[in-house]
């Protein structure tokens, strides 16, 4: 940003100065460098004249090189600085003062949940006795998706992502009238009061965690929560609000930080933060490949002593010890077993995992520089780019490239190799399954839109019987009775085991000293605990996924929250007769 500005100085001061020299030339030229010529009455040029001309030329030359260099460093900013989501331009231009001054000149508009109902408004405007106050009903419940906006410390969240509609004025006689403009209102799918309940149920557990909640088939989001939280006006205490901006712009202490949305993996202000592991969720999509691939058959042994892939030396074995003997896919997928789900993923090989993977936009180079899943969202109101800043989740990543030996894939297969997912991500996995064609469609966040789907990912053959695989895990599996019979679910828990930095009171990282006098941050081992389905099992009208960091086993923690979920969301007439009217009402 200080090249073309320094740019643009040097040509102003050259150009002014450029003109003071000519002008000076033309003026002495004009006084003392031509005479006339006394028999023909002709003024002859002297050497003053000469010499100005030259000068002329040579300002002339120097003054369209400066015009070339500048304007090829303002089309540089413009048409490819900002093709880059993630870029410094573009960080740079969102918090960019005078953007910030045009979005706050004016009253933008509401944003409704689903219903459009005044009351349910997600971002309104309150009068306090004074002003006009934009205001966040959901509180922290919702400060991830709803975000904030203010002159100063910049905005996050629907705020930024839309800003471009909700600042545009309603109508052509609003904008001609008004020295304030009021923007346009914006219904999103979300339901206000399920978002409440689906936070209270993830912070309820004493632990960062989060959960995405869809309606299918159109992949509308109704909740989407992340613990811990913040204020939406939490700007207004400075000096904590510039702590947390620092706790989450450091690597070391982002994992524990407010403003990471746990449920895409990035910072409400936009940018990538990070990812989770699995765990036992992920045999689903393995399950997937098998039974799309025809691999149903094979019977694997899970022994005591567990299961080493070949060039392997550490074996691999079930959680707990657990032996379930020699089994085939069903009951592997139903009891969970990690020894039957390594055998599969070697026997699948790179190739086909690769192959599947890429279907639903997984990066399968985990050396591949870290890239935003960008135009995956489906919007129809605002500015693609602008969301995708805000909104696009990393791209899901496993290890299937040439260098992946068997014992990393029999790793990924059951969930606790290299596979990087966000919450997200496994809510889309269990959409794929639940749609009748096995089909990987867009998420949005705008009611009443029409579904779009992304890619193939399986059969309708092979995601019917992953359905009733999934069914059988409820019903007889590791989440049995869990949830109430008289609302059949499809699921899969998961328990995912990675290591995690430890915190000091301030929230700092625990430095230690070994014997030679070498630091250390100090890591511990952390247990994640998950769940993704479906409800109804038999007519799926939603999906969803839950994670509970250091929540132990999925059956535990993950499970029965997603249990209340599930309950919630048919309290709230989502599985009677489809889903509740959604009103196009507003102001």
């Amino acid at each position: 940003m200080l090249i073309p500005l320094a740019l643009t100085i040097s040509f102003t001061i050259l150009l002014l100065a450029s003109t003071i020299f000519i002008a000076r030339r033309a003026w002495r030229a004009r006084n003392n460098g031509s005479a006339v010529n006394a028999a023909s009455g002709e003024v002859t040029s002297t050497a003053s004249a000469l010499s100005a001309n030259q000068w002329i030329r040579a300002s002339r030359s120097t003054f369209l090189i400066l015009v070339v260099v500048v304007f090829a460093f303002h089309s540089y900013w413009v048409f490819w600085a900002d093709s880059s989501k993630d870029s410094r331009f573009v960080k740079a231009r969102a918090l960019d003062a005078r953007n910030r001054r045009l979005a706050e000149s004016g009253l933008k508009g509401w944003v409704f949940d689903r219903s459009g109902k005044l009351e349910n408004a997600l971002i309104r405007y309150r009068y306090d006795g004074r002003s006009l106050v934009r205001e966040y009903p959901l509180g922290r419940a919702g400060v991830h998706i709803t975000g904030f906006s203010d002159f100063v410390y910049g905005a996050g969240g629907i705020e930024a992502a839309y800003r471009d509609w909700l600042t545009q004025p309603a109508s052509t006689y609003n904008r001609l009238t008004s020295p304030y403009p009021v923007g346009k209102d914006l219904q999103v799918s979300m339901d206000s009061e399920l978002q409440r309940e689906v936070f209270k149920e993830i912070e309820s557990s004493g632990k960062p965690g989060a959960a995405v909640v869809l309606l299918l088939p159109s992949n509308e989001v109704l909740a989407m929560a992340s613990t811990p939280s913040f204020e939406p006006g939490a700007f207004q205490d400075e000096a904590r609000w510039r702590d947390l901006v620092e706790q989450a712009d450091d690597p070391a202490t982002q994992p524990i930080s407010p403003l990471v949305n746990r449920a895409l993996g990035t910072l409400v202000t936009g940018g990538p933060a990070f990812y989770y592991r699995p765990g036992s969720t992920f045999k689903t999509f393995i399950a997937a490949v098998a039974l799309d691939s025809g691999v149903t058959g094979e019977r694997f042994t899970c022994k005591s002593e567990g299961y080493t892939a070949p060039s392997a030396s550490r074996p691999i074995r079930d959680y707990g010890g657990e032996v379930h003997g020699t089994m085939g896919l069903k009951d592997a997928f139903r009891l969970s077993c990690n020894q039957y789900f390594a055998q599969l993923g070697v026997k699948l090989g790179r190739q086909r995992l690769e192959e599947y993977a890429r279907r639903l936009r997984y990066l399968t180079d985990p050396d591949a520089a870290a890239t935003r899943d960008a135009k995956l969202w489906q919007i129809s109101h605002g500015d693609q780019d602008r969301f995708d800043y805000v909104f696009a989740s990393p791209a899901a990543r496993m290890h299937l490239g040439r260098g992946s030996t068997d014992y990393d894939i029999a790793l990924q297969s059951f969930g606790q190799g290299y596979d990087d997912f966000t919450v997200m991500s496994m809510a889309l996995l269990a959409s794929a399954v639940a749609s009748p064609e096995g089909a990987l469609s867009a998420p949005t966040f705008e009611s009443n839109a029409t579904r779009k789907p992304m890619s193939s990912f399986i059969s309708a053959k092979a995601a019917e019987e992953l359905r009733a695989m999934m069914r059988s895990v409820v019903e007889s599996g590791t989440a049995a009775g869990v949830f109430d019979a008289r609302i059949p679910v499809a699921g899969k828990t998961g328990t995912a085991d990675r290591d995690v930095l430890v915190y000091d009171r301030q929230g700092r990282p625990v430095i230690d000293r070994d014997p030679q006098g070498k630091q250390h941050t100090r890591t511990q081992g952390s247990t994640d605990s998950w769940f993704i389905g479906f409800a109804p099992a038999d007519k799926p009208r939603i999906a969803l996924a839950v994670v509970v960091e250091n929540g132990g086993q999925g059956a535990k923690t993950a499970a029965p929250i997603a249990k209340r979920i599930v309950d919630r969301c048919s309290a709230l007439g989502y599985f009677s007769g489809g889903a509740p009217q959604v009103a196009t009402g507003g102001r």
